[in-house]
């Protein structure tokens, strides 16, 4: 029989910023906005209020897009701790009935289910020994796979992720039960993931997205992780494609629903979103370049774009992946304003030209500010509401709106004490922990 109540690690969203199949580490945080180098001695002529001020009036088409950085009202949505999907791969195997040899059938069994006994109560090393014998001994026995997919969760339970992986990927070698196979590559994905092994999880989404036997939800899944680690390898192409084709398997709040699980629907929007986001904050503003108004005109436009995307994340109504969208929001309205205000300048320009551009063009362009204001107080109301403030995502958005309110008011970024290394399992998941029964 299946225990359906172990859950696969939660899963994560990458940047090519980040780098890291965890969750990333806040991009500048939204602390103060970085020194300004000081600028070289020249002889000519001071700029002039009204020189900087004719810069300024390229930003126009800010001001109309500020009104808007706001986020998505989410559906209603019941209030959660942890991801909600029920999923397979996670669990231990036990062996029910199988053909094998009279000669070493009650031997390997004497072996398997003392191991699996040892694996339920927390005593790795003793399972590990007893499978590691099996599969020795026996290797030509049906319980053979069964026992890699058990070694390989003693493995993880041990942080050796890559002969976890390997393991994993023994196990997914089953001639005879397909549903193992399946379990077993959805594990390498997951096992990619907490190594930051890209590599891995293309692997394993590529098996998974070639095995007859996955359903409409699965492929979601699948699709979604292969776009997280694609993007983590910077191929944003091929991430913007396998996200665009989850969210195409589900496009309607009805098909969503229909899957069983909001959460890599969710996510597939949200990477969308996050392919867009990057490309934005590549657009680089330099004031004296001729092409200035068309790299501001471009970078909205980018900002514009992934804004809806990211909406259309939140109103999936996944609780943990509304809060990554919600401060990205925020990030993008913010990072956009610093991109300007901080611009690298003429290097003619006098101390004087250069902070009247400063300050004038920080002073039309504040709405940038309180659009990511809004965006980060609006995901903490919304987190408050579904529980999940030990989400990292929302941690973030709480310091982000912390640090800004500080700069708008002109004052230091508040101390906060040195925060715990980010765990090998983000929070909200759930760890390998009930036994799952083999075919």
């Amino acid at each position: 029989m299946r225990n359906t109540t172990a859950t696969r690690t939660a899963p994560t969203v990458t940047t090519t910023t980040d780098r890291t199949f965890n969750l990333p580490a806040a991009s500048n945080g939204g602390t103060n906005p970085p020194a300004r180098a000081s600028a070289p001695t020249s002889s000519a002529p001071p700029v002039t209020g009204a020189t900087a001020m004719k810069y300024t009036l390229l930003l126009a088409p800010l001001l109309a897009l500020a009104a808007c950085a706001t986020t998505a009202t989410a559906r209603p949505m019941t209030p959660v701790t942890a991801p909600r999907r029920s999923l397979r791969g996670e669990e231990f195997r036990v062996v029910g009935a199988g053909v094998s040899t009279a000669a070493d059938a009650s031997d390997a069994a004497l072996l398997f289910d003392p191991a699996t006994e040892h694996l339920r109560g927390g005593r790795c090393d003793a399972a590990l020994a007893d499978y590691d014998r099996l599969l020795r001994e026996f290797p030509d026995n049906f319980r053979a796979h069964p026992a890699q997919f058990n070694r390989a969760l003693c493995l993880q339970r041990a942080q050796r992720l890559p002969d976890a992986a390997d393991a994993m990927r023994a196990a997914a070698a089953s001639p005879r039960d397909p549903t193992l196979v399946r379990d077993a590559w959805f594990r390498v994905a997951v096992l990619g993931e907490l190594a930051q092994q890209p590599a891995w999880v293309v692997e394993a989404t590529d098996a998974l997205l070639r095995h007859p036997r996955i359903d409409l939800s699965d492929r979601v899944e699948a699709l979604a992780r292969r776009a997280a680690a694609l993007l983590a390898r910077s191929e944003r192409d091929a991430a913007e494609r396998a996200a665009m084709q989850a969210v195409e398997i589900a496009p309607t709040p009805e098909l969503v629903a229909s899957l069983g699980d909001d959460t890599y629907a969710a996510q597939a929007r949200v990477l969308l979103a996050e392919v867009t986001r990057v490309r934005a904050a590549e657009v680089i503003y330099r004031v004296e370049e001729p092409s200035a108004e068309e790299a501001i005109t471009r970078r909205v436009q980018l900002v514009t774009h992934a804004h809806a995307q990211f909406n259309d994340a939140i109103r999936v109504g996944n609780p943990h992946w509304a809060a990554a969208a919600g401060f990205r929001i925020g990030e993008m309205y913010r990072d956009l304003f610093h991109a300007i205000v901080d611009a690298p300048v003429p290097t003619d320009w006098s101390s004087q030209g250069r902070e009247v551009y400063r300050r004038r063009t920080s002073e039309r362009l504040r709405p940038l500010l309180q659009g990511a204001m809004r965006s980060w107080e609006a995901t903490l109301i919304m987190a408050r509401r579904n529980g999940i403030s030990n989400n990292e995502w929302v941690r973030r958005a709480d310091e982000a709106l912390a640090d800004l309110r500080a700069l708008i008011l002109g004052e230091p970024s508040p101390p906060r004490p040195p925060g715990p290394a980010t765990p090998a399992v983000p929070p909200g998941s759930v760890s390998p922990s009930t036994v799952r029964p083999a075919a």
